[in-house]
């Protein structure tokens, strides 16, 4: 399956440019750092804060639905860069969810 296959059906744009960051799981303000942060990018520019989640330790989920197919695919291949430099894995969920691990984490498929 190639990449350009992952995004088969119509994007939804969101006009909103900040980054949804599912707090339940990230929640770090009250103490206790959970080991999974949700992510659902709405440009290029929120791949930082994807990779510095990843850096410290987290596994991070992906959301790329909120994007435009092209802009998908540039995220994809760069967190897909990121983690390979990070000796980390990727997993695909589902259709356009992915699951990206930092170095010594590994999951079950």
């Amino acid at each position: 399956m190639g990449v350009f296959d992952l995004f088969g059906r119509e994007p939804r744009v969101k006009t909103d440019s900040k980054l949804s960051v599912n707090t339940a799981l990230n929640n770090d303000k009250e103490g206790f750092s959970s080991p999974v942060a949700v992510f659902a990018p709405t440009s290029y520019e929120d791949v930082a804060v994807i990779i510095d989640a990843i850096k410290k330790g987290k596994n991070a989920v992906v959301h790329l639905t909120e994007l435009k197919t092209d802009t998908a695919i540039r995220v994809l291949d760069m967190l897909s860069g990121a983690i390979y430099a990070l000796d980390g894995g990727v997993y695909e969920m589902q259709k356009n969810i992915f699951m990206f691990s930092p170095s010594g984490v590994e999951l079950n498929k």
